[in-house]
């Protein structure tokens, strides 16, 4: 009689404990599945930010070929007729009514500008290179075997920003 009670108690106990293992197991499984979501948002977020630096350097270089265009024009002669000179005296009028704000050219000049962005897309082949940001130098020598404390000292950076770094690859 006290065997089949105890036999009881043990299936019993074993009922209980395959329970607690299928909820263990689901738990890890819910989170298994959190962790491949968070994964693919990451790499959508890389690819999206990504474009976005791309279509930005694509409207940088579109804005400095039209500043080339801009200064290898020259100055377009202005025609003078007498309905011209009507209106102009009209808007001369207007003018000394309500004042205008015009605004100045840059003060940093083009080439400056160009070579400041030229400085940037140096280093690898092709004008539309671009030299590895902060970012990618530390995986690249974190890849390489560098520790930590190497990779801060070689790019100028606090060891917890490596790891921050490294960490959100």
């Amino acid at each position: 009689m006290i065997v089949w009670i105890v036999l009881g108690l043990l299936f019993i106990v074993q009922v209980i404990s395959f329970y607690f293992l299928a909820l263990l197991y689901t738990k890890v499984s819910k989170f298994d599945d959190l962790e491949k979501k968070q994964r693919k948002l990451m790499i959508e977020m890389d690819d999206s930010m990504g474009a976005y630096l791309s279509e930005l350097k694509d409207e940088n270089e579109r804005l400095i070929e039209r500043l080339l265009e801009r200064d290898s024009k020259p100055p377009a002669k202005k025609v003078v007729s007498s309905a011209l000179n009507i209106k102009q005296e009209q808007q001369a009028t207007v003018e000394h009514t309500q004042p205008v704000l015009r605004a100045s050219k840059p003060t940093i000049p083009v080439n400056v500008a160009l070579k400041s962005y030229n400085a940037v897309t140096t280093n690898q082949q092709g004008p539309t290179a671009v030299v590895d940001d902060d970012r990618t130098q530390a995986i690249k020598l974190f890849d390489a075997g560098q520790s930590i404390e190497e990779i801060a000292k070689a790019l100028g950076k606090g060891k917890t920003e490596v790891e921050l770094i490294l960490k959100f690859r």
